[in-house]
């Protein structure tokens, strides 16, 4: 098998190596912060993929740490717009930490955190939602749930990879990671 799974991004082919998974399986594993003209090219071609939806035009992109901040960042600056980040950590500057509880498949994360505050800032506006790799869709559904309780509307979650057909009906992606096995 090889080891690696090529991409392309921005008329750029780039690898991702493969990790197990376990049972003879494995993932292309996508690191934004690995490449910078990989994750460049990809936050390029998810834009380009924003604009044809005319979802550009929002007042915050909304995303959860680690990787799909790097994304986010590159699609806000993208789409001229604020940036706000669930923490996987209470930061000290948070007045009033809010909690998403989310299981993800590949941090174990169960919560995220984001100040009340900041939330407040953005009731009743419009959002993107973007991440990196979508797999099982519960990070977008612990954060829908905080957001719809602020009046934050998301036009479209949206990422560079999903890795399942189990994932939000409406979402907006460049490509798609497949399972391999050996």
């Amino acid at each position: 098998m090889d080891k690696y799974h090529k991409v392309t991004f921005n008329g750029k082919e780039f690898s991702l190596p493969k990790a197990g998974i376990g049972d003879n399986k494995y993932v292309a594993v996508f690191d934004p912060y690995a490449d910078a003209d990989m994750s460049r090219s990809a936050a390029h071609d998810l834009y380009e993929k924003i604009k044809e939806k005319n979802l550009n035009n929002v007042d915050v992109v909304i995303s959860a740490e680690v990787k799909g901040a790097a994304i986010a960042q590159r699609i806000a600056d993208l789409c001229n717009t604020n940036l706000l980040i669930f923490r996987k950590k209470i930061k000290i500057n948070f007045e009033e930490p809010v909690i998403a509880h989310v299981k993800t498949f590949t941090s174990g994360t169960n919560q995220l955190f984001i100040d009340k505050k900041s939330l407040m800032k953005y009731s009743g506006k419009t959002a993107l939602f973007v991440d990196d790799v979508i797999s099982t869709g519960s990070t977008i559904n612990a954060i829908k749930d905080v957001l719809k309780e602020y009046n934050i509307s998301v036009l479209a979650y949206c990422c560079v990879f999903k890795e399942s057909n189990d994932v939000h009906d409406e979402l907006v992606y460049v490509d798609t990671l497949p399972i391999f096995t050996d």
